[in-house]
């Protein structure tokens, strides 16, 4: 046996550099192990498509499904830190397996402050900022003159803000505001239930949908304008045609 085990340091010392070699049976079995477990992958991806392929296809594994992905889903947002551009990527693909299982922002039907009704599915085909907020928050009040600014720059480009406000005093409290920050974008007031619909526990709280109806950013808490701008012109950017492009690019884009 002692031969055997010489015999395999012997041949794993010549596949690797002596400087970074240190002979041992158990590492020698360990690799023998890894070589084994490369043969077994091919068979690994077909499990992994059959899947796939059944999570898509029936209904009660796509609940399973939904119900095991989506605190990772909550997961993996709590980890996802800087650099911005790789912050906005791993929310996109997040996002994109989220949106693909089924995960797509509830519509909600509201009335603005004209008392028009409107819905969130109205809008679908635009890029959209979905903003929860109320009068009574310092921080939400911060974030106001960025969407008026967003809404005006990009309003003509398949863009928009919705703002649904919180407010338990409903337009008493919020019309005033509408009127002092000069609110060029949609506004409704929200109850409870919606905002259990979409896990609202503190504000702000914004989502951007892209114009597939999928969620690719969601936002808790106060967010820096430019983080904001990148990502919107993000969106808009990655939905528009090679000529579209040029043409928009003195604008900014």
């Amino acid at each position: 046996m002692e031969e055997n085990n010489q015999w395999v340091d012997d041949r794993l010392a010549k596949l690797t550099p002596e400087e970074e070699w240190q002979p041992h049976v158990t590492t020698a079995f360990a690799r023998f192990e890894d070589r084994r477990t490369q043969r077994r992958f091919p068979r690994a991806i077909l499990v992994a498509i059959v899947a796939l392929v059944c999570v898509a296809t029936f209904p009660a594994p796509r609940a399973f499904a939904q119900r095991m992905i989506a605190p990772c889903v909550e997961a993996c947002e709590s980890l996802v830190m800087n650099p911005p551009g790789m912050h906005y990527l791993l929310h996109r693909m997040i996002w994109t397996v989220h949106g693909w299982m089924g995960f797509a922002p509830p519509d909600f039907a509201l009335t603005d402050v004209s008392g028009a009704n409107f819905q969130l599915s109205d809008y679908q085909g635009k890029v959209i900022l979905l903003n929860f907020w109320a009068t009574w928050c310092k921080p939400c009040e911060g974030e106001i003159p960025w969407f008026v600014e967003f809404q005006r720059e990009h309003g003509n480009q398949g863009f928009t803000v919705i703002g649904v406000s919180l407010d338990e005093d409903g337009w008493k409290a919020v019309r005033p505001v509408i009127e002092s920050q000069k609110i060029n974008y949609r506004v409704g007031i929200g109850d409870n239930a919606l905002a259990q619909k979409y896990g609202v526990d503190s504000l702000p709280k914004s989502l951007l949908i892209d114009r597939d109806g999928r969620i690719l950013v969601k936002h808790v808490g106060i967010t820096s304008k430019s983080q904001y701008e990148r990502e919107i012109v993000r969106a808009l950017w990655a939905e528009l045609s090679q000529a579209e492009r040029d043409r928009l690019r003195p604008q900014g884009l």
